[in-house]
C-alpha cells in the first residue's frame, strides 16, 4: 500500500518550493542536503544566485527544541486516521460517517508510544467497531461520552467524547477526513515573539557548523506551516512589536544573510533580515489576469 503521508525531508521540500513561488522565484538545479536543508539556484528579474535555505518550524506551544504537545497528539492522530481508512474502506455503510473524536485534556502521549502503532491500530479499531453497533440514520448526530464506552478500553482510557453524524447515504470514497480530532482542528492560535525569537537562537548556534558551499546569501525560513493549531500564527493584523530589541538583536548577530517568517495558511510573511516595516501578504488563490492594451 503507498504511503499516505509525506516524510519529513518531502514536507520541508514542498514548503521551501511554495515559499519560493510566493516570492516569484524559480529554481534549478536543486540539492538537498541535510544542513542547510536546501542549496538552489534561484532565477528572478533575470537574475540568478545560488542560496542556501534552511527551514524551522514555527510552534506557538513550545520553544525551540522541545517537543509539542499539540504536535504529539497530531503525530498519533494521523497514525490512527490511516489504520481508520483502511478498515472502513470495504465497509461501505461506513464511509458516509463523520466522527469527531476529543481526547481527554489531561492525556498525556509520549513519543515513544506515539512511534508505536499498535495503540493507535487499536484505538482505530474500537472507534470503528463503536461505530458499527451504534448506526446513524441519514442526518442523525449522537453525542457519546466516558459512559457510553463501556466495553471499549481505549475509548474509556483516551477519549472524553465522541461525535457521529451522517448528512447522506449517498457512499462516500473512504477518507480521512471524515474522522477528526477536535484537539488538534479547535482553539485559540496567536502570534508570539517568544517562540520566533527561540526559533533564531537556536538555528545561530548551530549555523555554524552547517556546510554553506558556495551559496552567496544563507537564508532562515521560520514556517508557521498550518499542519495543526500549533503551527500556526493567525492572521497578520496583530498587535506584534516587530521592533523588539531582543529580535532586532538575534537578527543581527545572526550568520544568516536573511531570515523570514511566514504563515501559510494565511498567506502572509514578514523579513525580520534585512528587516520591512510592512507584513507582506500573497493570497496564492487570485490570479493574475492581463490587462487590456490601451488603444
Amino acid at each position: 500500500m503507498s504511503r499516505i503521508y509525506r516524510t519529513q525531508k518531502e514536507c520541508e521540500q514542498f514548503l521551501i518550493r511554495e515559499f519560493l513561488g510566493h516570492l516569484g522565484y524559480r529554481i534549478s538545479n536543486p540539492n538537498w542536503p541535510d544542513r542547510p536543508e536546501a542549496l538552489l539556484t534561484l532565477s528572478k528579474d533575470k537574475k540568478r544566485k545560488l542560496v542556501a535555505i534552511e527551514h524551522t518550524t514555527y510552534f506557538n506551544d513550545t520553544v525551540a527544541g522541545r517537543l509539542s504537545p499539540l504536535t504529539v497528539i497530531d503525530e498519533f492522530w494521523r497514525l490512527v486516521q490511516a489504520s481508520i481508512v483502511r478498515r472502513i474502506s470495504h465497509r461501505k455503510h461506513l464511509t458516509g460517517i463523520f466522527a469527531g473524536v476529543k481526547l481527554k485534556s489531561n492525556l498525556s502521549l509520549p513519543r515513544g508510544l506515539v512511534k508505536q502503532q499498535n495503540p493507535a491500530r487499536q484505538l482505530a479499531k474500537e472507534l470503528v467497531n463503536f461505530a458499527e453497533a451504534h448506526r446513524v440514520r441519514q442526518l442523525e448526530h449522537l453525542r457519546f461520552d466516558y459512559r457510553n464506552f463501556n466495553g471499549y478500553p481505549m475509548l474509556e482510557s483516551m477519549l472524553s467524547r465522541l461525535m457521529l453524524s451522517r448528512w447522506t447515504d449517498d457512499v462516500f470514497l473512504a477518507s480521512r477526513c471524515s474522522w477528526t480530532c477536535s484537539n488538534i482542528t479547535t482553539g485559540g492560535i496567536c502570534l508570539s515573539l517568544k517562540y520566533i525569537k527561540s526559533a533564531i537562537e537556536s538555528k545561530n548556534n548551530k549555523a555554524t557548523k552547517y556546510n554553506w558551499g558556495n551559496a552567496s546569501e544563507r537564508w532562515l525560513l521560520i514556517a508557521a506551516c498550518g499542519s495543526n493549531l500549533s503551527n500556526q500564527a493567525g492572521a497578520p493584523m496583530q498587535n506584534v512589536n516587530w521592533a523588539d530589541p531582543d529580535l532586532l538583536n538575534l537578527c543581527c548577530e545572526s550568520p544568516f544573510d536573511r531570515i523570514v517568517f511566514w504563515e501559510r495558511i494565511r498567506c502572509w510573511y514578514k523579513w525580520l533580515k534585512p528587516s520591512e516595516r510592512e507584513v507582506q501578504y500573497k493570497n496564492p488563490y487570485i490570479k493574475r489576469t492581463r490587462q487590456p492594451s490601451r488603444p
